[in-house]
C-alpha cells in the first residue's frame, strides 16, 4: 500500500502547484542543511520560480546576503545535487535585507 506522499508525489508530477508545494517543502530542509554546513544559521526558503528555475530566499543581514552570493555557486551545485525535480539556476533574495 503506498503512503499518502507517496501518491500526492506522483499527481505533482502532472500539476504544477502541487509540485511547487512539494519543491518548497523539500528545499527548506535542504537548504537548511546546506546553510548549516556553512555556518548561516538565519536563512529561509521563500519561494522558487519553476520557469526561471530561481530559489528565493530571505536573509536576515547583509553580511549573509554577501557570503551567499560568494559562494552562490557552489552553494547551487550542493542543492541541485541532492534535489530531484528541478535543477536550480539562480539565487536571489526576497525581503529582509535591502534587495
Amino acid at each position: 500500500m503506498k503512503d499518502l506522499n507517496d501518491i500526492f508525489k506522483e499527481v505533482s508530477s502532472k500539476n504544477n502547484i502541487l509540485k511547487k508545494i512539494f519543491l518548497i517543502k523539500d528545499l527548506r530542509e535542504i537548504v537548511n542543511d546546506v546553510f548549516n554546513k556553512y555556518g548561516f544559521s538565519s536563512v529561509e526558503v521563500i519561494n522558487v520560480d519553476l520557469k526561471t528555475s530561481t530559489l528565493f530566499l530571505y536573509v536576515k543581514n547583509n553580511y549573509l546576503k554577501q557570503e551567499i552570493l560568494f559562494r552562490k555557486h557552489k552553494i547551487i551545485k550542493t542543492i541541485n545535487d541532492r534535489i530531484e525535480n528541478i535543477e536550480l539556476k539562480n539565487i536571489k533574495f526576497a525581503g529582509g535585507v535591502n534587495k
